[in-house]
């Protein structure tokens, strides 16, 4: 009995189900938001088991969800259920958007939802940034940026550049990452120890996002124009859990350009190249000083700016001192806000003979890039005492008094014998050839100290030419720093020191400075030699070599091919020079 019963409740219960009406609907709580608002979308299914179909959400945003709901109804012998997802939608752009049909399959046929429309109009909140916007429209959950600090900028003048991750994933796993290469930029890394997500969620158009700084770089146009930075590459691992493997996505920043301004043409006498907000001082350890005792020079540029491609000054001391090759001292800081601190050369100088000497002022002149236009420091002028050494005045010849010669016997003479070369009667000296070189040697030898004087002074006038005649030499020095770095496994060093020496060597070759060592400028300079292309391009190639291992983690080749490649081209370089 008891059984019927419940059979004939269960038969009821389903007819009152079937007699109840199946309707499927889609609202939103309105169809007018600002961009960053919200509208939260609803699907209902009512009185059926069947599962739907979630709809297009036209270009509209998910920020949450969906979250489901259900329910069950049982009231004066008619029952009802129903099932609904909701979803909280936002709009980055301004616009119509329409949320297209959700679908479900009830018995034979198919039922959906009218669409809706939601427009977005423009939000009163601050814009995101463009690069932003545009990453969030390529991925709304996963993007990358490339951010400039400036979007203009002069030759030399630094620029930082910020390389951004932005996500909404809640684990992810960065599996390959490829820098960008760098045409027309001297680039330093700035170190920011290891890459974590910021502290606080970051809101782009009214998403929020986690938010990871991956690397941060100090970037100097080397040339003028339009120069492009081409988008960094990512591979990601997303959602990956002890039982899922995971998703790969990948990644593709934005495209950025710099417009890089050409310097003023009225360039001072002794400009290098310095570009930012620069300062100079000059001191010396002491004013008084004995002879054959050294003294140390000191010269220190201070400031923000370009301090690494600052070269030693070029300073014109007596011929009576003896000058040594200056100490590199750099206390450089490259932060996010970009380089600064102080680079300073020390010179040991020896003055050999005592009196009082002055030096010229040094002369430093760099662009100033919050004036916009180029200055000139000059040091106060310095005065050295030179007193005598510890052993006196300056050594004077000392000739020995003349001794009478006390003949102690005068009983015996011996009688001299053999051959006593006699000179002829009548033959002097005076008028000789002897006496002829004697009396010419002393004026041939000061016309040709006085020759010796000039071409001294012409070489120290001639920069240019002294920096063109000593360019191998100092190229020859550099390297040795490098191999130096290599025996040592130095990666850092070796790249820095050969870069250098191949810049640097450039520069006093063909009379650049370091901003103008540029690749179409090696082309033009070596249009006048022998075989020029070619040696343009394999410089052009080192040089993007040595760039690409200093600011990439990988080497396309072993350093010491690298190095016996730049010492190669510099001999082949000073051959074609010669002939």
């Amino acid at each position: 009995m008891i059984r019927t019963s419940l059979l004939l409740l269960l038969l009821h219960l389903a007819g009152a189900m079937v007699a109840q009406e199946i309707s499927f609907t889609a609202t939103v709580d309105r169809n007018s938001i600002a961009a960053g608002e919200y509208a939260k979308l609803t699907v209902t299914l009512s009185n059926s088991r069947e599962s739907f179909q979630a709809p297009d959400f036209g270009g509209l945003v998910v920020v949450q969800g969906p979250f489901e709901n259900s329910s069950f109804n049982y009231v004066n012998g008619r029952m009802s259920s129903s099932a609904a997802r909701t979803w909280v939608l936002t709009g980055t752009d301004p616009g119509k958007f329409t949320i297209g049909a959700a679908k479900v399959r009830i018995g034979n046929g198919i039922m959906q939802t009218e669409p809706i429309v939601i427009e977005v109009t423009k939000g009163t909140a601050k814009p995101s940034d463009a690069s932003e916007s545009q990453g969030q429209q390529r991925d709304s959950n996963l993007f990358a940026t490339i951010a400039l600090s400036k979007g203009k900028a002069r030759v030399g003048e630094q620029v930082v550049a910020t390389y951004t991750l932005y996500s909404r994933y809640a684990n992810i796993e960065l599996s390959k990452y490829e820098l960008p290469k760098m045409d027309g930029f001297w680039a330093e890394e700035i170190d920011l120890g290891d890459t974590n997500w910021e502290d606080q969620l970051r809101t782009v158009n009214g998403l929020q996002y986690r938010v990871a700084v991956l690397k941060r770089q100090v970037l100097f146009p080397q040339r003028s124009g339009t120069l492009r930075i081409a988008p960094i590459e990512l591979e990601c691992i997303v959602n990956r859990s002890f039982f899922n493997r995971g998703s790969l996505v990948k990644v593709r920043s934005n495209v950025v350009e710099l417009n890089a301004l050409a310097l003023p043409s009225n360039r001072p006498e002794g400009f290098n190249g310095a570009v930012g907000e620069m300062g100079m001082t000059v001191k010396v350890d002491r004013n008084t000083v004995k002879a054959n005792e050294a003294i140390e020079l000191t010269v220190t540029y201070t400031g923000r700016g370009n301090l690494k491609l600052i070269e030693a000054p070029q300073l014109n001391f007596p011929n009576d001192f003896e000058a040594y090759d200056p100490k590199v001292t750099d206390r450089i800081n490259v932060t996010g806000s970009g380089m600064s601190g102080s680079r300073s050369f020390q010179y040991l100088v020896i003055p050999r003979h005592e009196g009082g000497f002055s030096l010229d002022p040094i002369v430093f002149s760099y662009f100033d890039t919050q004036q916009g236009a180029f200055r000139t420091i000059h040091s106060d002028d310095l005065t050295i005492e030179v007193t005598p050494g510890d052993g006196g005045p300056a050594a004077q010849v000392q000739r020995p008094n003349k001794m009478d010669v006390e003949v102690l016997g005068k009983d015996i003479r011996y009688i001299r014998t053999g051959d006593l070369d006699l000179e002829p009667a009548g033959k002097h000296l005076f008028g000789s050839m002897p006496w002829l070189l004697g009396m010419g040697t002393p004026a041939l030898a000061f016309l040709l100290f006085l020759g010796w004087r000039k071409k001294q002074a012409a070489d120290s006038a001639d920069v240019v030419g002294t920096r063109r005649k000593r360019a191998d030499k100092v190229a020859r020095e550099r390297l040795n720093e490098a191999e130096q770095a290599l025996r040592a496994s130095d990666r850092s060093t070796f790249y820095d020191a050969l870069g250098r020496a191949l810049h640097g060597y450039l520069g006093d070759k063909f009379a650049m400075g370091p901003a103008e060592t540029a690749a179409a400028n090696i082309k033009d300079r070596f249009t006048a030699f022998t075989n020029g292309e070619e040696l343009a391009a394999s410089y052009i190639e080192l040089l993007e070599a040595c760039d690409m291992a200093r600011y990439a983690p990988v080497e396309d080749r072993p350093r010491q091919q690298l190095y016996e490649q730049a010492a190669e081209l510099i001999r082949r370089t000073e051959q074609t020079a010669r002939a």
